[in-house]
């Protein structure tokens, strides 16, 4: 019987270091499966990083677009009114050689088909309510004045809106 204890003993260590070495494996088996599936999270990382950084850009190319245009829309309506005036004194005028009135007029209609491409509209009604949104009053009328279904009898300078965005109010006369 001394013997058989002796032969379990000897055998049982054996037994508990395979068992401690599979352990060891399986650990380092689960160890290399994380340590994949971090690298794996860390390249999606980077593209949606990538992905991001590109899509953001973009956005803000595309403000930086639309805001330009706009000044440049807003920093041009006063030559487009100049240019309206002088189609409006040219038509009224004798005097004013016909090449110039007609040069005058190809120049105002080069002007509004670029306006209608680049999707701008005037704001210059008459007989229309009186919409403080795009309509500022003239400088010598009381700004204290209720304006509440007031129509514009004369618009003194046009107003310009890009889709939905006002770029300047039109000024007119109750």
């Amino acid at each position: 019987m001394k013997e058989e204890k002796k032969i379990k003993n000897n055998i049982s260590p054996q037994k508990k270091e395979k068992t401690n070495k599979i352990d060891e494996l399986y650990k380092i088996e689960q160890k290399i499966f994380c340590i994949k599936q971090e690298k794996k999270n860390a390249k999606l990382r980077h593209f949606a990083n990538i992905d991001n950084a590109t899509k953001k850009t973009i956005q803000e190319v595309k403000l930086i677009k639309k805001n330009q245009f706009k000044g440049f829309v807003k920093n041009i309506s006063s030559i487009i009114n100049q240019i309206d005036n002088l189609v409006k004194i040219s038509k009224k005028s004798i005097s004013i050689p016909k090449t110039v009135v007609e040069g005058i007029q190809l120049t105002h209609n080069i002007l509004e088909k670029n306006l209608k491409i680049w999707h701008i509209k005037k704001i210059n009604q008459v007989n229309v309510p009186f919409n403080s949104n795009i309509h500022i009053l003239e400088n010598n009328k009381k700004k204290d004045t209720n304006t509440d279904n007031i129509k514009i009898k004369k618009i003194k300078k046009n107003g310009y809106k890009f889709k939905n965005y006002i770029i300047k109010k039109a000024t007119v006369v109750i």
